[in-house]
């Protein structure tokens, strides 16, 4: 296979596509949703403690799903294998988002929230998807399949806010509701399932049926506070996490608060950052490696991006939020790669997938923690909030300056003994 095979390898592109389009899509929804009165979710008269308190939980009850069906999903791939995983994940995710669609139109709390908790349980799908390109690939075509596959990735996480964004706006169309952007994600699962039933195959053979561990993610845990290099890291990274779910959660409600921008508003913003990441991915980490070494660019990107999260608190003026916004996005992109590699760095070769996986735990942890953080916006303000996201990135930044001077070379095994 010299060349994409699109009819193979399209299913899996378009579903890695979905699930960042879903996770970008989602966040300026919410924040219009829960702040519009008009919405029917909460009554106009609502406490902000209740309606703070219903916006975390629709922010932070994906991650904790995630935490969970990520690890088991993929469990069972390896298990049933991959297309019996990768369809049920994706048609799990059409559900999911006509279970939101309806419950931004009846309007209900209750609806939206088990949508968006199924969607968090499907969001294994990425890793499946990555997985079933992995094994369709090659020695001479895997670098190729894998550039490919972030290329999918990126044009989600691009596409996913606008497209939000503009189709739940009323202003745009009459036809246009909060519910619009959830149910063209439904279809295109959908249509994602329909391609994947019939032209996906295995390309490797599964092992069998499994035990299904449901207490594995909490075992990851346990078992990197037991390595020191991925204990510390995970702290990094935790505190990185927090910082930056606090920028994205609490930036659209300054937005939407201060300078009453639409949903389509907030979509082109996040888009905005997505092409951010993009860029800070492709380009900035590319040029960063000719000159220095992981940890180096890891320290940048983290304090780079808690500098312009501060100033965006500290000067909320509507020209400097979107210029900051997009130093935020590049300088985060720039840290989350470069700590992945980290993690990568700090384990022998044997267990490269048990790291990764710690570091998707933790950031799940993290997104849940910052969901509930929300709970804080009366005591602090969006402003105050913003503000805590980063001294959170800052005090990373702090951690791996630590970090840097204690372990500054990938770790090695020796014999039986791995040094760190």
């Amino acid at each position: 296979m010299s060349k994409l095979n699109l009819k193979l390898l399209g299913p899996c592109l378009l579903a890695i596509a979905i699930d960042a389009m879903g996770f970008g899509l989602v966040y300026p929804i919410m924040a219009a949703i829960f702040s519009d009165p008009h919405s029917g979710i909460i009554g106009p008269g609502t406490d902000p403690h209740i309606r703070n308190f219903y916006l975390g939980l629709g922010y932070g009850v994906y991650p904790f799903c995630m935490f969970f069906g990520s690890s088991l999903m993929g469990e069972l791939s390896d298990g049933y294998g991959r297309r019996k995983i990768l369809l049920l994940c994706v048609f799990g995710l059409a559900l999911s988002y006509l279970l939101m669609a309806l419950g931004a139109l009846v309007p209900s709390i209750a609806l939206l929230l088990i949508g968006r908790g199924l969607s968090g349980l499907m969001a294994g799908c990425q890793g499946i998807a990555q997985a079933a390109i992995a094994d369709m690939s090659t020695p001479e075509t895997k670098a190729y399949n894998m550039s490919i596959m972030s290329m999918a990735f990126s044009a989600g996480v691009i596409v996913g806010p606008v497209l939000g964004g503009v189709t739940s706006d009323r202003t745009i169309a009459p036809f246009f509701n909060y519910g619009t952007p959830f149910l063209l994600v439904a279809v295109l699962s959908v249509v994602c399932g329909l391609w994947t039933y019939g032209f996906y195959r295995n390309a490797v053979a599964p092992k069998g049926a499994t035990r299904i561990d449901l207490l594995l993610p909490l075992r990851i845990i346990y078992e990197a506070g037991k390595h020191r290099r991925v204990a510390f890291l995970s702290i990094v990274f935790f505190l990185m996490q927090v910082g930056y779910g606090l920028y994205l959660q609490t930036i659209m409600l300054v937005l939407q608060t201060k300078f009453q921008y639409t949903s389509s508003q907030l979509g082109l913003f996040s888009g905005l950052i997505g092409i951010c990441f993009v860029f800070g991915l492709m380009v900035i980490v590319r040029l960063m490696l000719k000159v220095w070494g992981v940890i180096e660019i890891a320290k940048t990107g983290l304090l780079i991006a808690g500098i312009a999260q501060v100033l965006s608190a500290l000067l909320p003026h509507e020209g400097m939020l979107w210029g900051l916004g997009m130093i935020v996005g590049c300088f985060d992109m720039v840290a989350y790669t470069t700590m992945y590699t980290a993690y990568s760095d700090a384990v022998t070769e044997d267990r490269q997938g048990w790291a990764l996986g710690v570091a998707g735990s933790v950031m799940a942890i993290a997104w849940v923690v910052t969901g509930f953080l929300t709970n804080l916006l009366p005591v602090l303000g969006e402003l105050g909030l913003l503000m805590v996201g980063g001294l959170s990135f800052i005090l990373s930044f702090l951690m791996m300056v630590a970090y840097g001077r204690k372990w500054s070379i990938p770790a090695v095994a020796v014999g039986s003994r791995v040094y760190e």
